[in-house]
């Protein structure tokens, strides 16, 4: 027998992100102990087999699952197994795997590679009981949860898929496929802000990552928007020449009329800004920021410049940088509302929300009146414990907006916590029968069965 912390398994949690995460505290504002989140992690990753031990280092929470042993002769079979699997005979692999198995049935690496090369042979039925039981023997292994994830898309049950693929990221919050395709799955379910969200996440930690791109060009081509799809389809063309996801982006391009573009002004800073607008509407994000930037050198006092800078850099979760950029768009022009929309959502958005309901309440008296602006003022008042008033703005703003269903959450949780949870539960039934899709119904069912 080898030592088991040869095959440790850990994960690192911030109690911050915990806490921010509707799957353990749907009810906003909810401010436990380290210790509580502690147990409340031990619970949710408690292990069928093997030793899992938390600890606290500051906000920090580290989770290390061991095995009980290692087998000698299993390993000596694994070893066999992966060399099989690298010179592609992988029936014979699988039989080395099984046969490890058969020794050490508590092996979380038997079993997961077992899982891949079922799903690599298309075997997904064969594939899903492997990685159901390596998850079963450590809830924190990240790779078995987004390969069931990923077999579950295989499989069309996309409700199960995002379940392990959203507890991939959860675990692993640098893991480029997690994100990928988490895309997928909200494509597949027409939640498109959703999906390029995910895909501009994957682009951002892998930005050659082709298959992100061709995901947002059929997002695109579904949204009717040619140009986009089309400008994603070339860069995937660009990033994967002479290649199968290459072709298939050559094929898929949108055909369209010819668009008579006037010159650009022989003035730079206005090609500059241009360019901008350009290289932002395609996702490039970073080249956008730079144009911007080249034209404010010359033209400082231009504030929807400056608007447009600043969104810019909220698409690359620059939150300093953007708010420092409406910020000066603001001072520029403080009677547009747009502006102070805006550096409300950015100052909400770093959890500042003094500042950001100072913003946001500015906006709707320049007449912002749509659901965001009212439901983020609502949020920020009671993430300041001010209950009255934000019951009141929520009140206010269900009355403009009757199936605002973010408004009617965080009505429902202020009432929870002015213990009104009659009303509060009606809300939540109202969420839960409304016919369109909204992430937070999900919440609002979790919540109702703790009320």
């Amino acid at each position: 027998m080898r030592n088991a912390n040869a095959k440790t398994v850990s994960v690192v949690f911030n109690a911050q992100d915990v806490q921010n995460d509707p799957a353990f505290f749907p009810i906003p504002g909810e401010n436990p102990p380290v210790h509580e989140i502690r147990d409340l992690l031990h619970k949710r990753y408690n292990a069928a087999s093997g030793k899992t031990e938390i600890s606290v280092e500051g906000d920090e929470i580290r989770i290390v699952w061991r095995p009980e042993y290692i087998d000698v002769n299993a390993e000596a079979l694994h070893a066999e197994a992966i060399r099989l699997a690298k010179s592609r005979q992988l029936d014979q692999a699988i039989g080395k795997w099984q046969q490890a198995s058969a020794i050490n049935g508590n092996d979380v690496e038997y079993l997961y590679n077992l899982g891949l090369l079922y799903y690599e042979q298309k075997k997904y039925a064969e594939s899903t009981p492997m990685l159901e039981k390596a998850i079963a023997l450590c809830p924190i292994h990240h790779k078995s949860h987004l390969a069931l994830g990923i077999n579950c898309i295989k499989l069309r049950d996309f409700d199960r898929a995002e379940l392990h693929v959203s507890e991939s990221i959860r675990l692993n919050k640098t893991g480029v496929l997690g994100y990928l395709n988490m895309g997928a799955i909200h494509s597949f379910k027409k939640r498109f802000n959703e999906a390029i969200e995910m895909f501009n996440k994957t682009i951002q930690l892998s930005p050659r990552e082709s298959r992100a791109y061709l995901g947002l060009a059929k997002i695109y081509v579904q949204l009717s928007d040619s140009e986009a799809a089309n400008s994603y389809f070339r860069k995937v063309i660009e990033l994967s020449p002479n290649t199968s996801i290459a072709e298939f982006a050559e094929q898929s391009m949108v055909k369209t009329k010819p668009i008579q573009v006037a010159p650009l002004s022989p003035d730079h800073k206005i090609e500059n800004l241009s360019k901008g607008i350009g290289f932002y509407l395609a996702s490039n994000y970073p080249t956008a920021a730079d144009h911007y930037k080249a034209y404010l050198k010359i033209q400082s006092s231009d504030d929807y410049a400056w608007y447009l800078l600043g969104e810019t850099q909220l698409r690359m979760d620059r939150l300093d940088e953007t708010v420092d950029s409406f910020k000066r768009c603001v001072r520029l022009n403080p009677k547009r509302g747009l502006y102070h929309k805006s550096l409300g959502t950015a100052l909400f958005l770093q959890k500042k929300y003094e500042e950001g309901a100072e913003a946001l309440k500015k906006s709707i008296e320049l007449g912002k009146s749509d659901p965001l602006v009212f439901t983020l003022y609502g949020i920020c008042l009671a993430r300041l414990k001010k209950a009255e008033e934000s019951v009141h703005q929520f009140r206010v703003t269900l009355k403009k907006h009757p199936n605002n269903p973010l408004a009617m959450y965080h009505l429902a949780v202020a009432l929870i916590q002015q213990n009104d949870k009659k009303k509060a539960a009606d809300l939540l039934e109202k969420i839960k029968s409304l016919t369109m899709y909204a992430p937070v119904k999900e919440h609002s069912a979790n919540l109702l069965q703790k009320i």
